[in-house]
């Protein structure tokens, strides 16, 4: 089967000498681990199409009773050159695709978390980091994926706290910096996943 959707690199890794395995978060069926034949070499064609944090238009090859795809062509429609040229944009934009990818099942398809990953990534394009994106991604990214603080009564102010989980993110860039909030707020995230889900955000460290 050949079937073709837009979707955004997760993540990628090396399969034997020259393949690669790249999470891929798709519009219409999820999340999907898809194998890129040969782009490890000097001639891959599809090397582009394979590299993290990239947008895309992809084809992919499924055999009669594999869930396993190959990427048998494509089109870039972004690399997001000024996040890839500047650190801390590149960290934080990373950051968001691993949160997306931890608490997202394979093949669980969610056009709200796709709509909400692309969009943050074309903010960090054109902006740049700002005090509360990272925060406020991860609320609105834990919301969409049934485990939201929304009803959290203890802590934040309510317009504050609705504002943050908008997903307007000229609203967030807009608002004061509060440590004291930003630390109630990373608590729960810290509770959330290391004491619900039993995972380490590896990028966490690399981000403010």
């Amino acid at each position: 089967m050949i079937f073709c959707d837009y979707g955004i690199v997760l993540q990628r890794r090396p399969l034997r000498e020259s393949d690669r395995i790249v999470t891929v978060y798709t519009t219409e069926y999820g999340k999907l681990e898809v194998n890129f034949k040969s782009v490890r070499l000097a001639r891959g064609k599809l090397r582009a199409l394979s590299e993290a944090v990239t947008w895309g238009d992809y084809r992919f090859f499924l055999k009669k009773g594999s869930n396993f795809p190959v990427c048998t062509g494509g089109s870039s429609l972004s690399v997001f050159p000024n996040i890839r040229k500047d650190l801390e944009r590149l960290c934080l934009a990373q950051h968001y695709c691993e949160v997306i990818n931890r608490i997202t099942p394979a093949q669980s398809p969610s056009p709200e978390k796709y709509e909400l990953l692309l969009g943050a990534l074309q903010d960090l394009e054109a902006y740049g980091p700002a005090f509360w994106l990272r925060r406020s991604f991860t609320l609105s990214a834990l919301e969409l994926a049934g485990f939201g603080f929304r009803e959290t009564v203890a802590g934040p102010d309510a317009e504050f706290w609705e504002t943050l989980h908008g997903g307007d993110w000229l609203k967030v860039r807009a608002l004061m910096e509060d440590r004291a909030a930003a630390d109630f707020i990373d608590g729960l995230f810290n509770r959330f996943f290391s004491e619900h889900l039993g995972i380490d955000l590896r990028t966490l460290p690399f981000v403010k």
